[in-house]
């Protein structure tokens, strides 16, 4: 691998994780109870708002932008969603979406992997409260590193013939599919398909990692995914590419003193480390967080 990351052939070397994990579906699931403090990390949601425009097709045009859990909070209060909710947004506010008076909407945040401008700021913290290091990182072998059943819209002439519409379309899904493979590392394909993986919690159950190797510093450039081969593509793609799922310090081997980490279904951040560093990530300005207890409830 040319880029900040290298594939760590030896996974022996997490197994570690699987086996200090806590018990499904608790914090310690993700980030193993072996730490004095943890931080749960919001990541952050988004607010359409009309512009009193219209597109080329008529269509109303919005404007975006991030917005916290506690202003969505202000804007519509607690809508908890019934039965078992399967996100920590689900938990307070009950749906993916949600219609404002105005038109707009406030949609959920993104999940399955940890936010880029999160991962930038956590590695200034981190490096300023440890010091750079080299890491492990653990990168889920799914959505944005495994493009065959991706699918895009590509608008085509719908004078044509259905037979050839349906001939175009096919080219380009193909084309796209292969733009996507080339943007992925040969040494991560080799990963995914030798199944030389990590499973977090466990093995078998759709949750292989590829195991990556580098140094802590790369992830204080936001630039770095430009050549990490993790499916990061230029141009304004509908699918992006991956984020770590997990980094920790790489020694003391099966002692970090930190960790960073999500799960693929989760729209939160988890930090683990001592008290100090948890206290340093809820008071940044810059972060949404709380304190977490490895016994609590992921969602």
């Amino acid at each position: 691998m040319a880029g900040p990351l290298r594939v760590e052939h030896d996974v022996e070397v997490g197994r570690w994780l699987q086996a200090a994990l806590g018990p499904f579906g608790t914090v310690g699931a993700v980030v193993p109870p072996v730490f004095e403090a943890y931080a749960r990390i919001l990541h952050p949601a988004t607010l359409s708002t009309p512009t009193g425009e219209t597109d080329a097709w008529g269509a109303p045009v919005q404007s975006t932008r991030e917005i916290t859990w506690a202003e969505a909070a202000e804007l519509v209060g607690d809508r908890a969603a019934p039965g078992e909710p399967w996100t920590a947004w689900s938990a307070r506010f009950g749906e993916q979406q949600l219609a404002m008076p105005d038109g707009g909407w406030l949609t959920e945040p993104t999940g399955g992997d940890i936010p880029l401008p999160t991962l930038t700021t956590l590695t200034e913290l981190l490096l300023d409260e440890h010091g750079d290091a080299e890491v492990l990182v653990a990168v889920w072998e799914g959505s944005g590193l495994d493009p065959s059943s991706t699918s895009t819209f590509w608008p085509i002439d719908p004078s044509l013939a259905s037979s050839e519409r349906l001939r175009r379309h096919r080219e380009a899904e193909a084309a796209h599919r292969e733009l996507a493979w080339a943007a992925i590392d040969p040494a991560v394909r080799a990963a995914m398909e030798q199944q030389r993986l990590l499973g977090l919690p466990r093995e078998r159950q759709g949750r292989g990692h590829v195991l990556l190797r580098g140094r802590l510093s790369a992830f204080a450039d936001p630039a770095w995914v430009e050549t990490a081969g993790l499916g990061w593509r230029e141009g304004d793609w509908v699918d992006r590419g991956r984020t770590p799922n997990a980094v920790w310090p790489a020694e003391p081997h099966g002692a970090p003193a930190w960790m960073v980490a999500t799960d693929l279904d989760l729209d939160v951040t988890f930090v683990g480390g001592s008290a100090h560093l948890v206290g340093r990530v809820l008071a940044h300005p810059s972060l949404e967080a709380e304190r977490a207890r490895p016994e609590d409830p992921l969602v």
